[in-house]
């Protein structure tokens, strides 16, 4: 009974900190296959992008997460493959993941509609045997001796529309309500998965020969959590540097750089301050990104991407 407890108590945790059960992150628009198996494809060539955050680190056991995504279109430039791979720490609870996407692009005069679908599994651990239940050393609690392992399927989907200069996206990167450990009592209180909806939106402006501005927005949705909004402006000049700022509501200000090393590599760093009432306690969070892109159309002539 002390397991059950516990496992809903940590799992109510992270719906209702403003939170959400998928990891958040602050440069979600330059990495939109972590939240949208529809973006598959949607470039004319293949990309990869690894992302790692740090989150509030005055707090001990604070969340920590890593996402490695890949996506390509195939020779049929309609269809768009990839996956994503998730790593993602709270306290004692860890969650890995991985998921399969796949994209089909309707081309109209002058913008696409990708429809997609993505599978795949996730394992939710709990280490129980390494919580602290007592400041005497010797103490223990056999409902802490064993630790949860629990593996489900996952799927999801999503559409994105998209154009050179804009794009509008729906994904719904959890649509499988699985519990989260086989250990509970099946009531309608049993902590499980819940469902993730993330609508964005963006436009690229070319403001001067040098200056382009983009302005963008996320709004998510979290079964039994507030919606949450986040509004951005990002600035570039010459297309090799980039500066903005993001408020996500009730919770966060952020400020994002990137830096276009060259054709291939993009850096992004992101560092929100809290604005909420954990203001001045949670010592701020960190977000780095990496970006790849190859396998370039030799015919085609290149044209830079801000999405």
């Amino acid at each position: 009974m002390k397991k059950l407890c516990l496992i809903i108590l940590l799992a109510s945790f992270l719906v209702n900190a403003k939170a959400q059960q998928d990891p958040m992150y602050s440069m979600y628009m330059f990495n939109t296959m972590a939240i949208n198996p529809a973006y598959a494809g949607s470039l004319d060539h293949a990309q990869v992008v690894g992302l790692f955050r740090r989150q509030w680190l005055n707090f001990p056991g604070s969340p920590k997460t890593a996402n490695l995504t890949y996506h390509t279109p195939l020779k049929n430039e309609n269809v768009g493959v990839g996956f994503s791979f998730v790593n993602d720490q709270v306290g004692d609870m860890s969650t890995n993941g991985f998921m399969a996407a796949y994209s089909y692009h309707l081309r109209f005069k002058k913008s696409r509609l990708a429809l997609g679908l993505q599978a795949g599994a996730r394992n939710f651990s709990l280490a129980l045997s390494d919580i602290k239940l007592s400041p005497t050393p010797g103490q223990s609690d056999d409902a802490f001796s064993g630790n949860i392992s629990q593996w489900s399927l996952n799927f999801g989907a999503g559409a994105f529309w998209y154009s050179p200069n804009w794009y509008l996206g729906l994904g719904i990167p959890n649509l499988s309500n699985n519990i989260l450990s086989d250990n509970q009592i099946n009531t309608a209180f049993v902590a499980r998965y819940r469902t993730h909806a993330n609508l964005t939106g963006g436009y690229v402006f070319k403001v001067s020969p040098t200056i382009r501005i983009k302005p963008s927005f996320m709004v998510k949705y979290v079964g039994g959590a507030p919606i949450q909004i986040d509004l951005n402006a990002n600035v570039y000049w010459l297309d090799l540097i980039g500066f903005g700022v993001s408020y996500r509501s009730k919770d966060a200000l952020v400020l994002l750089a990137e830096l276009q090393l060259n054709r291939n590599i993009r850096l992004g760093y992101a560092y929100d301050q809290t604005v909420s009432s954990l203001a001045g306690y949670t010592g701020g969070s960190h977000e780095l990104m990496l970006r790849f892109d190859f396998g370039f159309n030799k015919n085609k002539t290149l044209t830079p991407r801000f999405f």
